[in-house]
């Protein structure tokens, strides 16, 4: 890091975490990864789940090409100071802009439903010995 490189602390990363403004903290450099968002193979949603946090894990989970690598460094915007916070801080949502998006908004769906289905099975599985 040089001293004049952007310090970017946890609130400032924590204003850019919707798909039409994302910076992401990885290995300690933040990157605007806005303009990439459409180009990314896997998709603008599988970036936003590494905002508000140290990326790191989620970008070196996935195995990432060299060339993924490369082309990273042209979105650098500055490195990280400080410390991730347990959550991110209030943001203004943006006039027209999109309500902040939840990777797992249907979690809760996702166990209900199995139970569901199961409870469903059962009860149709009775019945019909009834018979």
């Amino acid at each position: 890091m040089t001293s004049t490189e952007k310090k970017i602390g946890f609130e400032e990363l924590c204003k850019h975490n919707t798909l039409e403004d994302l910076w992401l903290a990885i290995d300690g450099i933040v990157y605007d990864v806005t303009p990439f968002m459409d180009d990314h193979p896997g998709g603008g949603e599988i970036m936003l789940s590494a905002a508000n946090k140290d990326g790191t894990d989620d970008f070196e989970d996935v195995g990432h090409s060299p060339h993924a690598r490369e082309l990273l460094k042209k979105f650098k915007v500055g490195v990280f100071e400080g410390e991730f916070g347990d959550e991110a801080p209030l943001t203004k949502k943006k006039k027209g802009g999109r309500d902040d998006v939840s990777i797992g908004g249907n979690a809760i769906l996702g166990m209900v439903l199995p139970i569901l289905v199961l409870l469903c099975a059962i009860m149709a599985y009775y019945m019909g010995m009834q018979r």
